[in-house]
């Protein structure tokens, strides 16, 4: 998984993949497909039973269901900064 699988007709990027335990891993992307982590799985023949998303970028997701917070100065400008040295480009 780590030196990309063939899924939607294209190889997905490499990506970092850590066993944490016997059913578990962490999987850090260095891309975004839609349902990406599962279809991996999937095309290596296996299930998915639960998956939690902790970080988009540099931006922690460490709160509790339902709740939102504002993004601090400092996340907003490294972020600002990461986007622009994106390979993506939107009209």
């Amino acid at each position: 998984m780590s030196s990309g699988v063939e899924i939607l007709g294209t190889i997905t990027r490499n990506c970092f993949v850590k066993q944490l335990g016997p059913r578990n891993f962490k999987i850090i992307l260095t891309q975004g497909l839609n349902r990406q982590i599962r279809r991996m799985c999937e095309a290596l023949g296996y299930k998915v039973r639960s998956l939690k998303r902790v970080r988009i970028m540099n931006i922690k997701l460490d709160l509790p269901t339902g709740e939102y917070r504002e993004l601090s100065e400092e996340e907003l400008l490294e972020l600002n900064g990461l986007l622009e040295k994106s390979s993506k480009t939107y009209n």
